[in-house]
């Protein structure tokens, strides 16, 4: 028989049993499903968290108005026919390299700095009387009077003049947009103190018609002027003879194909002038953006989510590691040493849980200022008195085992048992109580933000769901506002749920006598 020797029962002798091996806290967790799909979760955010800068292209909390309020995801137009031919966000700088002149001298246009800052240069020749009506006279015959004309540039208005134009292209292939806009910085210098110079921006249509949408008429010379022509602006419908509401968009970009676009300046100097202009920032916001789309600003609510992943977690892990600090050291001190301690620290305990937290809190952060550490202090403070009734409970049973016993007999004093065999022993009860806690201190931070208490200036996932509610998502169902930070928040507590019950299941004694 195997494991015996001899043929007599009476001797048999039994081998030496088997070294058991030590399975390791890892060997044990990697076995409960729940367990890695809420670490596999966690992982996930925290990589997308640390990687924010690299996987959005924009500041949350600085780049605004990218596209239209309220732009669907780019991805709907393959999925609703209400946003096929919806248009895309056209954002570009027109530089020195993008125009194309189409009168005046090539040599006159060029790079320069002015004022420090960097400037195209278009040198106008001094004037002169070219015997034809100039094409700039020829277009302010619709917005002026012969009176005025002969006012602005004398008598003989096609006499006298030096011109320049220059133009690019611009392909827009949607349908119109809700607005659009140019900004550029202008400045005249060296011009003649009596004489005029005369600028205008122009869109030109596939089909050729012409919309005079800026212009203006520099006396002299003429400084710095931060220039901004936006198609809601009322000069801008006035130019065009629209009315007060009337959508210029509408009108101007209502083709698809290549439009043209113009700059064209003229003076009446005998001295020339110097025309800066700073590169032109074409802007033509999108009803279509990136991959959720924006808010009420234009913000990319895709930069908000990731860059919030970051704040949630900060947040959640640091409230947390102070809520789990103090409880445990009051539950160890309030259990160990007994007697009065023990009652009055449990009173206060039984007061802070009776009082209701939140609006507790709502106050609190009212009076103390809208601050992402006030925030992290206040949930810390009202989130420790679970964990200390948990580890009270504990070490009431610890301190009465013989190896405290011991340590007492030996001559150990309180604060060396509590640090050296009381803590180590509750520790696995304190590691389940700070995963736990993350979760609760997260969805706290997002209750508050959500009423409007959190920091203005960092993006949360509570924030924006509170702007959703306050800036129209719900009534016109952007359900890529509301729903993306809602996920967020309930996928990212499920994890740490998912994680702190297991540890639990593997740390917990109660547990593991029950297993």
């Amino acid at each position: 028989m195997s494991g015996t020797k001899g043929g007599n029962g009476n001797n048999m002798v039994q081998e030496p049993p088997k070294k058991l091996k030590k399975v390791t806290f890892w060997q044990q967790y990697r076995r409960k499903p729940l367990g890695m799909i809420g670490l596999t979760i966690v992982i996930v955010y925290v990589l997308a968290a640390i990687a924010a800068p690299l996987i959005t292209q924009y500041d949350p909390t600085k780049d605004l108005f990218l596209a239209d309020n309220l732009a669907a995801p780019l991805w709907m137009r393959n999925l609703s026919a209400k946003y096929k031919d919806a248009p895309v966000t056209i954002s570009k700088m027109v530089g020195l390299e993008d125009w194309t002149v189409t009168e005046g001298t090539d040599y006159g246009f060029a790079g320069t700095t002015y004022e420090d800052e960097e400037f195209m240069l278009i040198e106008m020749p001094a004037a002169s009387s070219s015997g034809e009506e100039d094409p700039m006279i020829e277009i302010l015959k619709d917005i002026y009077t012969p009176e005025e004309l002969a006012e602005m540039f004398g008598a003989d208005a096609a006499a006298s003049k030096s011109a320049y134009s220059m133009e690019f292209t611009l392909p827009y292939d949607y349908s119109p947009p809700n607005t659009f806009n140019f900004s550029f910085d202008y400045a005249v210098e060296g011009s003649s103190p009596e004489s005029t110079t005369v600028a205008r921006l122009l869109i030109i249509s596939p089909s050729g018609k012409e919309y005079d949408i800026w212009g203006m008429d520099a006396y002299g010379d003429w400084p710095i002027s931060y220039i901004t022509v936006d198609g809601r602006d009322v000069p801008v419908k006035m130019r065009l003879g629209l009315g007060f509401f009337d959508d210029p968009s509408k009108i101007i970009l209502s083709e698809k194909g290549d439009y043209t676009v113009k700059f064209m300046v003229e003076t009446d100097s005998a001295t020339g002038a110097k025309i800066y202009l700073t590169p032109v920032k074409v802007n033509i916001p999108g009803l279509l953006h990136g991959i959720l789309g924006t808010d009420h600003m234009g913000s990319d609510l895709w930069s908000q989510l990731i860059y919030g992943a970051r704040i949630s977690l900060m947040i959640g892990l640091t409230a947390a590691f102070i809520s789990v600090f103090l409880g445990t050291a009051v539950g160890i001190i309030s259990g160990y040493v007994g007697g009065a301690v023990d009652e009055v620290l449990m009173r206060f305990v039984d007061v802070l849980l009776a009082i209701p937290s939140l609006p507790i809190l709502i106050v609190l952060s009212a009076l103390l200022g809208t601050s992402v550490w006030n925030v992290v202090i206040l949930v810390a403070m009202f989130s420790w008195m679970g964990t200390a009734r948990l580890v009270r409970s504990q070490t009431l049973t610890l301190k009465e085992r013989a190896f405290v016993e011991a340590a007492k007999a030996s001559g150990a004093t309180d604060g060396y048992v509590m640090v050296t065999h009381i803590l180590p022993n509750v520790m696995p009860l304190v590691f389940s109580a700070l995963v736990l806690r993350i979760p609760s201190a997260i969805l706290t931070e997002a209750s508050l933000s959500f009423l409007g208490l959190g920091d203005p200036r960092v993006p949360t996932w509570g924030r924006m769901l509170q702007n959703a509610r306050g800036f129209g998502a719900f009534t016109v169902m952007a359900w890529w506002w509301l729903l993306p930070p809602g996920l967020a928040l309930t996928f990212l507590s499920l994890a740490f749920v998912f994680i702190g019950n297991t540890v639990n299941e593997i740390l917990n004694p109660r547990y593991r006598e029950r297993s």
